[in-house]
C-alpha cells in the first residue's frame, strides 16, 4: 500500500501547489510561473541531494536512463504544459482540462504495451473513474467561449500524449538513476528549456509576493510532489500511480472550495465521490 499512499499524497501536494499559486497564475504569464517553479526546486534539490549523499554518485550515473529522465521532464512539463496553456488560450480551461486529463487512460495502455505492466479489469475501471471525476469537475460552464477551437482541441490532446509519454520515459529511467539524483539533474535543464521558450529578453514583471508564492508552490509541487511521485512510479507502476496522482484536480477543488469557503455544489460532490471510488478500485 506504501506506492498508492504515495500516489495519493502526490495528488493531494499537487492540488495544495495549485491552490497556492492561483492567485499569482492570474497576474504572471504562466511560462514565466512554470519557469520560477522550476528553479526554485532546482535550488532546492541540489542540498537535499548532497546532504543524501548523491552527488557522489554522479560519476557512475547511467546516461540512457538521465536522457530518458530529461526527455520526460521536456516532453511532459516542458511541450505538454505548454501545449495545455496553449489550449487554454484558445478554447478555455474546462475544455482543455476534460481533454488533457484523459492522460491516465493513455499512460495505462503504453504502460500495458510497452513496459509490460500488469492490465487488470479493476485498474481499468478505477482509472475511467477517476478520469470521470476530472471531467466533471472541469465541465463548469465557461461563458468567454463559446465557439468550440480545433485548433485548441487538438493541442489538449497532443498535451494529454505528451504527460502520458512523459510518465512512461520516466518510469524507464528510474530502472537506472536515483530518484532524488534523477530530479536533481531533470531540473535545471528543464529550467533552461522553459526560460527559452518564455521570450526571456522581454522584461520580467514579477512581484517579490509572487515570486515567494510561486517558489513555495514549486517547492511543494515539484520537489516534494516530484519525489513522491517517482517513488509511486517505482512502487506500483506507471499504469496505477499515474490515475491516482491525477485526482488533483478533484482535490484542488475541494481544498479551494474550503480554504475560500465557497459553496460546495453538487457536481463538486459527486466528483469526490466518484475519484473515491475509482482509488478502490486502483489500491
Amino acid at each position: 500500500m506504501i506506492g498508492e499512499a504515495l500516489a495519493i499524497l502526490t495528488a493531494l501536494m499537487w492540488a495544495a501547489s495549485t491552490v497556492l499559486s492561483a492567485e499569482s497564475l492570474k497576474r504572471v504569464d504562466p511560462i514565466r510561473s512554470n519557469a520560477v517553479k522550476t528553479f526554485s526546486s532546482s535550488i532546492v534539490m541540489l542540498p537535499l541531494a548532497l546532504a543524501m549523499g548523491e552527488l557522489s554518485r554522479l560519476s557512475n550515473v547511467n546516461l540512457e536512463a538521465t536522457l530518458f529522465i530529461v526527455l520526460a521532464a521536456i516532453i511532459g512539463f516542458g511541450i505538454g504544459d505548454t501545449l495545455l496553456y496553449g489550449s487554454i488560450i484558445l478554447t478555455g480551461v474546462s475544455r482543455a482540462y476534460t481533454i488533457a486529463y484523459t492522460y491516465p487512460l493513455f499512460t495505462m495502455v503504453i504502460a500495458v504495451l510497452f513496459l509490460r505492466e500488469p492490465f487488470l479489469l479493476r485498474y481499468l475501471i478505477g482509472t475511467i473513474l477517476t478520469v470521470l471525476s476530472v471531467v466533471l469537475i472541469s465541465m463548469e460552464e465557461d461563458k468567454s467561449y463559446g465557439k468550440i477551437s480545433l485548433k485548441g482541441l487538438v493541442m489538449a490532446l497532443a498535451a494529454a500524449l505528451c504527460w502520458a509519454v512523459g510518465t512512461i520515459l520516466v518510469a524507464v529511467g528510474l530502472r537506472g538513476i536515483s530518484i532524488i539524483l534523477a530530479n536533481t539533474i531533470r531540473y535545471p535543464i528543464l529550467f533552461l528549456f522553459l526560460l527559452l521558450i518564455s521570450k526571456p529578453k522581454r522584461k520580467w514583471r514579477i512581484s517579490r509576493k509572487d515570486l515567494a508564492i510561486l517558489s513555495a508552490s514549486g517547492i511543494l509541487g515539484m520537489v516534494l510532489g516530484g519525489i513522491t511521485f517517482l517513488y509511486s512510479v517505482q512502487f506500483i507502476g506507471a499504469s496505477r500511480a499515474t490515475p491516482l496522482s491525477a485526482s488533483s484536480p478533484v482535490w484542488a477543488s475541494l481544498m479551494s472550495s474550503m480554504a475560500l469557503k465557497e459553496k460546495v455544489t453538487a457536481r463538486l460532490l459527486l466528483s469526490a465521490i466518484i475519484v473515491t471510488i475509482g482509488i478502490y478500485f486502483l489500491i
